[in-house]
């Protein structure tokens, strides 16, 4: 499961056991994508009340290098929320790439990856979005409605 809003005022501390809160946006099967950003998150926003290399060394303890690795592979500003982007930006140290200094060297993962199928749903949409509007202007054409 894939929380995808990790932020601060989505966490509950309560006897020293943290619980993720306000799951409305919740997915059931999220893509690897998903997973990697969350996790992302997750480290960035725990580091802000931590240092960095504790955060990194618990979560060695759940993850491998390679998934941190990744996870700040597909971090971009516009992965992370609002919120934890306005308290990381304000915070003096550049938490995600000290994060990514300490796990192995990984290339940036966009946002969205173009595949054949996304290119061939995005051009079907397209033209039947044209093909509505021709359709509507030929119809109010019909029916004596000019421009």
């Amino acid at each position: 499961m894939a929380h995808r809003d990790i932020k601060p005022a989505n966490l509950l501390v309560r006897d020293r056991e943290l619980f993720l809160i306000d799951a409305f946006f919740c997915q059931v099967r999220p893509s690897a994508w998903r997973q990697s950003v969350d996790l992302a998150n997750m480290l960035m926003l725990m580091a802000l009340g931590s240092d960095v290399e504790r955060v990194y060394e618990a979560a060695l303890r759940r993850f491998t290098p390679d998934e941190i690795a990744e996870a700040f592979a597909a971090t971009k500003g516009v992965t992370v929320p609002g919120q934890l982007r306005g308290m990381v930006m304000t915070d003096a140290r550049p938490l995600a790439k000290e994060f990514s200094q300490r796990a192995p060297r990984r290339s940036p993962i966009p946002v969205h990856r173009w595949t054949l199928r996304r290119l061939a749903l995005t051009a079907a949409l397209l033209g039947g979005a044209a093909i509505a509007v021709l359709t509507a202007a030929l119809g109010l054409r019909a029916a004596g409605f000019s421009p």
